[in-house]
């Protein structure tokens, strides 16, 4: 919080907490009809009520200054984050210079015998060797204790699960 700021908060908060004082006094000299310590209890009021709005004008004053820190401080921030990413942007187009260059062995995949076999049977066409496709495997189900039943489809029953 800006040093001004405070001070006219402060300064203001005091000023009218004090206003009670001569308003009381104004209030009992009305009372008693002493017009003449009334006038000057209502004229130290008045001055301390002056005092409050001259504090509060400073607590505005220090407020704008915090407000106009804050931006150019975020101002700063998002240029160096913009400089950050454009730094980390040339750093990676860089390593992926550096990687074309390098002329690297790079991940290659080579496909078994069986498994074009295997693939070669799931597109409908016959390689050397079709027996491997898995296609001539059964549907089956395990009960708990791990025996061979019946498929569901089968029985015509429908399971129930919950979880």
């Amino acid at each position: 919080m800006n040093v001004k700021t405070m001070e006219g908060l402060a300064g203001a908060s005091a000023s009218i907490r004090m206003i009670s004082t001569p308003m009381s006094v104004a209030d009992e000299a009305e009372r008693k009809g002493d017009t003449d310590k009334m006038q000057r209890a209502l004229g130290y009021a008045a001055g301390l009520r002056e005092q409050a709005e001259e504090y509060g004008e400073k607590a505005s004053q220090g407020m704008e200054i915090e407000a106009k820190e804050a931006k150019e401080k975020e101002k700063k921030l998002q240029e160096e984050l913009k400089e950050a990413r454009i730094a980390e942007r040339k750093e990676q187009e860089e390593r992926l210079q550096a990687a074309r260059q390098d002329n690297s062995p790079q991940d290659t995949v080579e496909i078994s015998e069986a498994g074009k076999n295997q693939a070669a049977a799931q597109a409908g066409t016959s390689g050397p060797d079709c027996s491997d496709s898995g296609a001539s495997v059964p549907d089956v189900a395990y009960d708990p204790s791990g025996e061979v039943v019946e498929a569901v489809q089968e029985t015509g029953n429908n399971v129930d699960v919950s979880v």
